[in-house]
């Protein structure tokens, strides 16, 4: 009943706890979200009147570089964009793969060049036709065409060193083809190919490489179909020049992108502005008015540098998503972007919606429960325990008073018997009178040294005992105990062997210690080998001196102690289960008035045992000094 009411305490102060707990967790989150809102809606305006003034910003940017005023209303690390008709302009200045406005070819003169198309078509007559392009060479307006076709003949006609030749001098030109292509792109293009059909792999892909690297910087003002065109060709030719940066790639269409929202512009005559999300997370903001087109490309943080958090709000992160994108797991608050042209929506989330004050309060208010359950569970634990020791003790008592009655019952008996039959003179045999005595006296000793034995036991566990202490020789002791007690030994059927050495033996073993309670612990030693050995009719008493110690051992071959019990036996009122179930009777206090006096003397008590073969105890006591001696 007890053990139930205090799990039901417990159960009752864990309950509280969690319910507790459970209240300031929602109240904490509830706060959170508030908090929450409060910082996603300032978000929202500062994102919204950044933007704004970005837009206000770029009906100011007429060129770049733009003013240093101009420059602080937008955030760090954007690129400015002019588009107009004069040129694109870009700050930081960045190249362009491609133009998204090439240039016009110029016009040809119309039959400049059918004789030499004659000579080489048809009549494949090279040398002539070669002839007929020298002149032209020389004329300004027809030397970049000339060499071209010069250059490929010189390759028809197997004179592959002079065509690379003339596509050498041909790189310098920086004129177009009627076809708007430059001739220097197209002669380039040809020495990696003539090169790498020759077998030059070194010297073509070195060319490669250098076509690279004036693809990469803009060198000509050519269309992506063309750059894309060119490209591939290096690579088919496996002159491997990898894919060009997709930055570079993605710059570049969006400055086409922004030439035909401009060129709309022009067409219908009106101003339009719009703002855009870029696959990297940069965003676009333009104007395009009929005369230019203004815009910059915000860098991929824009939102960063658009809004700012209050103090204290480092534990608040947002990001930026589609419409259609899963919302985040966890705890969210969402704010869409239409109203401010972009159609996605920023997600703002909390790292840790607890606070550190609100964790702190948890836990202090966890402790509290934790220390309050465990100041239940001790006193729940120490009253249990207390409850135990109070039954066991009283068992212990119990089995006590029922042993010494049973010890008191038999020399009782006895003696009440023997009274009886001579008061009454039903002895009429002297003889039998004269044993009856005998009888009489041996259990009124009996008695005595039981009643004795438990009021010294008394004595001893209040220190009141006195003990008188003198020098003795501890084997004389021993010596005089053993034939005192082998008269009992041998009553019962029971042989006592004594291993002492022998009396005139000059090994010291003076021992400083009562005469009367050393001889009273050898007895009980004795008396229980032989009352716990029912099969081996033998007990055996040993002495020896080591380390300045005298020690005394009783061994028995009888039922042995179980290991769990070797300490227990010591306690008062104690005693085994195998004793309790073979029905030795027996007070329980033998062995502890043996620990008492073997203290009291300065010396201890020693047990090996084991079940089924037999014990031993072993009475240790220190060698008397000279000057213990002298002192006493």
């Amino acid at each position: 009943m007890l053990l139930g009411g205090v799990l039901c305490l417990a159960g009752w102060q864990v309950w509280l706890t969690l319910r507790l707990l459970d209240q300031d967790r929602n109240l904490e989150l509830q706060r959170s979200h508030e908090r929450l809102d409060q910082i996603a809606d300032l978000a929202l305006a500062q994102v919204t009147g950044s933007l704004g003034d970005w837009e206000l910003g770029l009906h100011e940017l007429n060129a770049v570089p733009p003013a240093p005023a101009l420059q602080a209303r937008f955030p760090k690390g954007v690129t400015f964009i002019v588009v107009s008709e004069k040129d694109i302009a870009t700050y930081p200045e960045k190249s362009l793969l491609f133009s998204p406005a090439p240039p016009n070819p110029p016009a040809e003169e119309p039959g400049t060049f059918d004789g030499v198309d004659e000579l080489e078509l048809r009549e494949l007559q090279y040398d002539r036709a070669m002839a007929l392009l020298k002149p032209l060479i020389v004329r300004p307006a027809t030397r970049a065409e000339a060499l071209l076709r010069l250059a490929r003949i010189e390759y028809k006609a197997r004179q592959p060193e002079a065509a690379l030749d003339t596509y050498a001098k041909l790189t310098s030109e920086n004129a177009l083809t009627s076809s708007g292509l430059p001739y220097a792109l197209l002669a380039v293009s040809a020495r990696c190919r003539i090169l790498k059909e020759l077998g030059r792999t070194h010297e073509a892909q070195a060319e490669a490489s250098s076509l690279r690297a004036s693809l990469l910087a803009g060198r000509w003002p050519i269309s992506r179909e063309s750059f894309e065109y060119h490209w591939a060709t290096l690579n088919s030719l496996g002159l491997d020049v990898g894919q060009p940066p997709k930055a570079s790639v993605e710059f570049s269409a969006l400055i086409a992108g922004l030439f035909i929202r401009w060129r709309n512009a022009q067409s219908l005559g009106s101003n339009t502005t719009g703002r855009e999300l870029q696959p990297d997370g940069s965003l676009l903001v333009w104007n395009a008015r009929p005369d230019r087109l203004s815009a910059v490309v915000a860098p991929p943080d824009w939102l960063n540098s658009a809004a700012k958090f209050p103090p204290g709000s480092g534990d608040i992160h947002w990001r930026l998503l589609s419409l259609d994108a899963a919302k985040a797991p966890g705890y969210t608050v969402t704010r869409s972007l239409a109203d401010v042209g972009i159609p996605d929506r920023l997600d703002f989330s909390i790292v840790a919606p607890i606070s550190g004050a609100a964790s702190s309060r948890r836990t202090l208010l966890l402790g509290g429960a934790v220390l309050m359950l465990m100041v239940i569970l001790g006193a729940g634990y120490v009253v249990y325990s207390a409850i135990s020791r109070e039954l066991q003790v009283a068992k212990l008592q119990s089995d006590f008073v029922a042993a010494v009655s049973h010890e008191f019952r038999a020399p009782l008996t006895t003696l009440c018997t023997l009274t009886e039959l001579l008061v009454q003179h039903r002895i009429p045999d002297e003889s039998r009178r004269q044993q009856s005595y005998v009888f009489l006296d041996h259990e009124t000793k009996r008695l005595h040294r039981l009643v004795e034995d438990l009021l010294d036991f008394g004595r001893m566990e209040s220190g009141r005992k006195q003990y008188r202490t003198e020098d003795h020789d501890a084997f004389q002791l021993v010596r005089a105990t053993v034939a005192d007690f082998i008269q009992q030994a041998e009553a019962n059927g029971f042989r006592v062997e004594a291993d002492l050495g022998s009396p005139d033996n000059s090994t010291a073993a003076t021992v400083h210690v009562d005469q009367e309670a050393f001889c009273r612990a050898l007895r009980n030693l004795l008396e229980n080998a032989m009352k716990y050995s029912p099969v081996c009719r033998t007990v055996w008493v040993n002495g020896a001196v080591q380390d300045h110690r005298v020690l005394i051992s009783v061994r028995d071959q009888g039922m042995g102690i179980e290991a769990d019990e070797r300490q227990a036996v010591f306690q008062k009122f104690s005693r085994g289960e195998a004793a309790k179930k073979a029905g030795i009777k027996g007070t329980g206090i033998g062995l502890a008035m043996v620990q008492q006096i073997a203290l009291a003397m300065g010396g201890e008590i020693r047990l090996q045992s084991e079940v089924g073969v037999g014990s031993t105890f072993t009475l240790v006591l220190p060698l008397a000094t000279a000057e213990e001696g002298a002192a006493h």
